[in-house]
């Protein structure tokens, strides 16, 4: 079966796991023999200059986390880095199978890029499968989206006051 159009996915939610979800689907897709491509908005600066797997391109483009604790860019500087980010998926989507857009979602709600400009990326996708991650998806992207996961927190070492655990959470 041929694809004419390729599929948009959206993790979501206030819980844990939707990059994971995201880098699962992306080994699946190199074993298959597709190539992928993975912009970051924010963060996993770490995973993509120690993940080396051939047929998975990884950009972590971002500043850190917009307005979260430790955050020492400007708000012109997290949108310079969104924009750059932007540009990218736009150059990769077409050398690619499936393209990651890491907390997409996020940017598209901490405003450092438009909803419009998102949607015109779905829009020209052609047959390149997209993912989109990242808190807040926007009532817009879940109807656009051929499959939608909410990930739901239940419960989380971090409502204790734990920090993150290395090779766990980053």
């Amino acid at each position: 079966m041929s694809i004419k159009q390729g599929l948009v996915y959206v993790f979501t939610g206030e819980g844990k796991g939707k990059t994971s979800a995201a880098l699962g689907v992306a080994v699946r897709a190199v074993c298959s023999g597709m190539k992928v491509g993975w912009v970051s908005w924010y963060k996993e600066k770490v995973l993509a200059t120690r993940l080396d797997l051939v047929g998975l391109e990884m950009y972590a483009m971002g500043k850190g986390f917009y307005k979260l604790p430790g955050d020492n860019a400007s708000l012109p500087q997290h949108k310079s880095a969104a924009k750059k980010a932007l540009e990218l998926a736009k150059k990769l989507m077409k050398t690619v199978d499936v393209l990651i857009l890491d907390e997409v979602n996020n940017a598209v709600k901490d405003k450092l890029i438009s909803l419009k400009q998102i949607t015109n990326l779905i829009n020209k996708r052609g047959k390149t499968h997209l993912i989109l991650t990242g808190r807040g998806a926007c009532p817009e992207l879940v109807e656009r989206a051929d499959l939608v996961t909410e990930m739901k927190k239940i419960k989380h070492p971090f409502d204790k006051g734990q920090k993150a655990v290395r090779g766990l959470d980053y």
